[in-house]
């Protein structure tokens, strides 16, 4: 605890400092002393980089705090982490691509970093917690604050089965700096970057600069050129990102480096595919036309027809052709065999 106490005066001197104010010795150990109480009585625990508790990904990464407040409980397994990170406003399949490569990554022991913003944010945390997995939210404000209040129920489920962490003194509000520099918690506690959706001003490319500067690998879904969405990833991709589509791209990509990163095998089937994906496999051994494919699948409305076709083109079971035509590729025929 000296420790902490220690760091914790000397993180509450740069604090004022930044702040253009001066405070003497001894209103610094009382501040100090009042940040402890309020920590104690709001069950937040304060990791310092000496800690053994401390993120062994993130201790290994220039520049990382010196102090963590963290809500919840860090394990070893935490160090096999990936971050998930995108748009606050996904499309339909942007959403449905975030959560099954989540889903798929915890179910295989993996750990789910992302920052709890609305979007791929939620949708990555919400995964790997259906998934019964672990996951860990990096926030840009004090750990005992929600923003967005809409993510409130996500963060209560987190703080009681993974861990809600932040660098900043519990009360502190969310600010527009603090994101750019929460990002680069994300990227540091974690092995690599999985980009699903962000456009070309996305604060996911933040998080994806701060991966290249600590030398993990970043991973972007591809999209279409036609949406704005995936602009900033597919610019990604041409500037040297890995293209992935599922879980096990991910991981095959870790493994390179990490050998000691899961096997796919070892969680649920990466290849899994819902039950109405499934209809539109099996309809798409029969027809190719877009209008034949919705015709054979009028239990299903067009829109949604559609966007099952451009989720799974995505996963790379099925490929578009011009004049609205669709086929199967090779991985999309051994899923209806």
């Amino acid at each position: 605890m000296s420790q902490v106490f220690d760091r914790l005066v000397f993180y509450l001197e740069a604090h004022y400092r930044r702040k253009h104010k001066s405070m003497d010795f001894d209103n610094l150990l009382h501040q100090a002393n009042c940040v402890l109480e309020l920590c104690r009585a709001q069950g937040i625990k304060i990791v310092s980089v000496d800690d053994s508790e401390y993120p062994e990904n993130l201790r290994n990464v220039r520049g990382c705090p010196e102090l963590l407040f963290m809500k919840g409980c860090l394990t070893p397994g935490d160090r096999i982490a990936v971050a998930i990170v995108g748009t606050r406003n996904p499309t339909i399949v942007g959403q449905a691509v975030a959560a099954e490569i989540a889903a798929d990554l915890a179910a295989a022991g993996v750990t789910i970093v992302s920052g709890l913003a609305y979007g791929i944010d939620a949708c990555a945390h919400s995964a790997a917690l259906n998934a019964r997995g672990r996951t860990i939210a990096c926030l840009g404000h004090g750990v005992d604050q929600v923003y967005p209040k809409a993510n409130w129920a996500l963060y209560r489920e987190i703080a009681e089965t993974g861990a809600l962490l932040s660098e900043y003194l519990p009360g502190t509000g969310p600010r527009p700096w603090h994101f750019p520099e929460r990002n680069r918690l994300i990227s540091g506690l974690s092995l690599g970057v999985v980009v699903v959706e962000a456009g070309l001003k996305s604060g996911a490319l933040i998080t994806a600069d701060w991966a290249l500067k600590h030398g993990r690998p970043v991973m972007c879904v591809p999209g279409s050129v036609k949406s704005a969405a995936s602009q900033g990833t597919n610019r990604l991709i041409q500037e040297g990102a890995y293209l992935v589509t599922c879980a096990e791209d991910v991981l095959s990509f870790l493994r390179k480096d990490n050998e000691y990163v899961p096997q796919p095998e070892t969680g649920r089937s990466v290849q899994c595919v819902s039950l109405e994906e499934s209809l539109v496999l099996n309809s798409l051994a029969r027809y190719e036309s877009v209008e034949d494919i919705c015709d054979n699948l009028n239990e299903i409305p067009v829109y949604r027809t559609m966007s099952l076709l451009s989720a799974l083109e995505v996963k790379g079971y099925v490929k578009s052709l011009a004049g609205g035509k669709y086929v199967l590729t090779p991985a999309g025929q051994k899923l209806i065999t």
